[in-house]
């Protein structure tokens, strides 16, 4: 489809778009409003996800306004080389996950400081944009798959509750799970999460203290100087919340690692792999990367 095409089927105001792409825009926000990217969004999602181009149009003016919103909140976008921006804006259609914010978000842009050698002069350290996939987007990439088919909300563990993994006459898995009602107790010891496979299969994963106070230990390393306060947040206990998440990505770790793009990653994707392999980022022999800067991203109050 043309330019003069696209123009005469689109529902989108086009009135602020540019005709033609410049990543060197000195205003970064503006890159989704450029004809070309917003075509290229558009095919994107038409060809790969085989949505109607009206169905398109309305994601694109969605991850449009959400886009130019984050960097409202982290002015070092406003540093990230257009090319990475430009690229992790497209990932959003790519893997049709939204940027929109939320205790359920799938996805969030951040800035990050990157190592780049240049013949013969001094490495430079350049800002570049990532796409980053939190754990429900990964679950909802997992489902899409068919690796699962889903995945039950997290159970939290309070003191009182009976928990007990065991196997059942055929060799399954299975959980015995008694919550203590009414609760005695605001002391957290775990939590677990069932899985619906294909073929009607059923799996279990679990995080106990020891798994918690593990990854709070990669959480310290990977910071520097402390971990993330969530651990820590809830009468000195695990928020709840933090925990549901890391227990589902806990559970997807067990399977196949999914594809993905140049400017793409997954949320605590370094802490994942420590915990499933035992090692911490500094024996990678990586050089040491600034901590990345995550956009918040002001909710809209208005619904689509």
């Amino acid at each position: 489809m043309t330019q003069e095409e696209f123009k005469k089927t689109t529902s989108i105001d086009l009135t602020k778009f540019s005709d033609t792409i410049n990543l060197e825009i000195q205003d970064k926000r503006k890159l989704s409003e450029q004809l070309p990217t917003c075509m290229q969004f558009v095919n994107i999602l038409m060809k790969v996800h085989r949505l109607k181009q009206e169905e398109a149009e309305v994601i694109f003016e969605k991850e449009s306004l959400y886009f130019r919103k984050s960097f409202m909140t982290n002015d070092k976008l406003l540093q990230c080389t257009g090319i990475s921006l430009f690229s992790a804006f497209l990932e959003i259609a790519t893997n049709n996950l939204s940027i929109q914010p939320g205790q359920k978000s799938e996805a969030y842009l951040e800035s990050r400081s990157t190592k780049v050698k240049q013949t013969g002069a001094q490495d430079a350290w350049v800002q570049t944009a990532s796409f980053v996939i939190t754990a429900y987007g990964e679950l909802n990439l997992r489902i899409r798959s068919g690796q699962i088919i889903r995945m039950n909300n997290p159970i939290i563990l309070y003191e009182g509750d009976h928990f007990q993994p065991k196997s059942n006459d055929r060799g399954e898995l299975t959980i015995e799970y008694l919550p203590c009602i009414p609760r005695k107790s605001k002391v957290i010891f775990g939590s677990y999460v069932c899985i619906v496979l294909p073929n009607n299969g059923i799996d279990f994963k679990w995080l106990l203290l020891d798994d918690i106070e593990r990854l709070k230990g990669y959480s310290l390393r990977q910071n520097k100087s402390s971990a993330n306060a969530l651990y820590t947040s809830c009468d000195g206990g695990i928020d709840p919340g933090f925990l549901s998440t890391k227990t589902i990505k806990h559970a997807m770790a067990a399977y196949t690692k999914l594809r993905i793009g140049e400017f793409v990653s997954f949320e605590g994707e370094i802490e994942e792999v420590e915990a499933s392999e035992g090692f911490t980022a500094e024996t990678k022999g990586s050089p040491v990367i600034p901590e990345a800067e995550k956009v918040v991203i002001f909710e809209d109050t208005e619904g689509f």
